[in-house]
């Protein structure tokens, strides 16, 4: 009978150690990996407040590292391509739209570790993004918009005009200032054109006060954050178009009223507002781990043609497929090349650009 019973608790100590241990993962193909990869980038994307919103192109490489208490740490490099959501929406990244061609695309990789046990919670983060070279794009598009610097005053003041025209035609009580410039470009239309895409705050001026100058409002807490697209058109009166236009005015007798049509076109702006959590509200506050969450996102200029080829993936069956194709001559080669010896600080404001679109391959 005793040696029935010692049988029996070895087995019942397999059976529980076998339960609290990882099995050997495969690879970059292996389900669970995707998994976890997957996870991780939510994670990510969650506790980000600057920038676009990260999408999984594929993992490029693993390591699973055995932890105490049935808990494993799994190590790994993903690469992301950056989406057309901002990340003060907080939306999911399956939900949003990679950028295309014509929106400038922004590629980059994520060394990231986490932990493995029930759920996959993620410990670290470091990711570093660059923009596709002007070069790989031009070919191909050469009417697309060009990226403009976001300090220029042209700029500043298509915000300028686009927030000022959200708070003259917002139906909400309150003024909306400016956070930050997150893109800006150009294009020729019927003269120059500038796009640009900024966040915005509510503020404590209310509308009912005429007199108020909004420029010196202040932030309110527990209101609405905004992300805007607005637009600022130049027209050139040489313009073939522009110039029957006026002729048929006169012949209609509305001549009048030209340049009141053209201040009504000339600028245009779209927002999307999301409320905003009071200070004492923390945004990730879904995170149950005791261990305290550091990343950062670093921003390169873009890489030379061509691209330095990176190191291999170490693990089997790595790097993964690639979820998506921007549909380049050269595509296959904007992956991330090994991290630069970049001066400054650690971690740099994202600034990217987006614009109109054009058809984006999924593999």
């Amino acid at each position: 009978m005793g040696n029935i019973q010692f049988i029996i608790l070895i087995l019942i100590s397999l059976y529980f150690h076998s339960a609290t241990t990882s099995p050997l993962l495969t690879g970059c193909l292996d389900p669970s990996v995707v998994n976890a990869a997957e996870a991780a980038l939510d994670q990510i994307n969650a506790a980000r407040t600057e920038g676009y919103i990260f999408s999984l192109n594929r993992v490029y490489d693993v390591l699973q590292v055995a932890k105490e208490e049935g808990r494993h740490l799994l190590q790994m490099t993903i690469d992301v391509l950056e989406t057309k959501c901002h990340v003060i929406s907080k939306r999911k990244w399956k939900s949003c739209e990679i950028k295309d061609i014509a929106d400038v695309p922004v590629f980059g990789k994520c060394d990231v570790s986490l932990f493995i046990k029930t759920n996959s919670t993620l410990h670290n983060f470091s990711c570093t993004i660059q923009q596709v070279p002007a070069a790989a794009i031009v070919d191909l598009c050469p009417d697309c918009p060009t990226t403009e610097s976001l300090n220029d005053p042209i700029v500043a003041e298509t915000v300028r005009l686009s927030l000022e025209k959200f708070n003259k035609e917002s139906t909400l009580r309150n003024y909306f200032i400016l956070l930050n410039i997150t893109a800006a470009k150009m294009q020729w239309v019927v003269g120059p054109s500038y796009f640009v895409e900024f966040t915005i705050q509510e503020t404590d001026c209310a509308k009912m006060l005429t007199d108020a100058d909004w420029t010196q409002c202040q932030p309110k807490n527990g209101t609405h954050k905004g992300f805007c697209t607005g637009s600022h058109i130049t027209f050139d009166d040489d313009d073939a178009e522009v110039k029957i236009s006026k002729e048929a005015s006169w012949i209609s007798g509305t001549h009048t009223n030209i340049e009141e049509e053209k201040k009504k076109l000339s600028t245009k702006v779209s927002c999307s507002l999301f409320q905003h959590l009071l200070n004492n509200e923390p945004e990730n506050s879904h995170r149950t781990t005791k261990t305290a969450l550091s990343g950062s996102v670093l921003v390169l200029p873009p890489p030379p043609i061509p691209v330095h080829p990176r190191t291999p993936a170490a693990a089997p069956n790595c790097p993964g497929e690639r979820r998506y194709n921007l549909g380049l001559k050269s595509s296959s080669s904007f992956s991330m090349p090994e991290p630069l010896n970049t001066p400054g600080g650690p971690v740099s404001k994202l600034h990217t650009c987006s614009g109109i679109q054009l058809a984006l391959v999924r593999l």
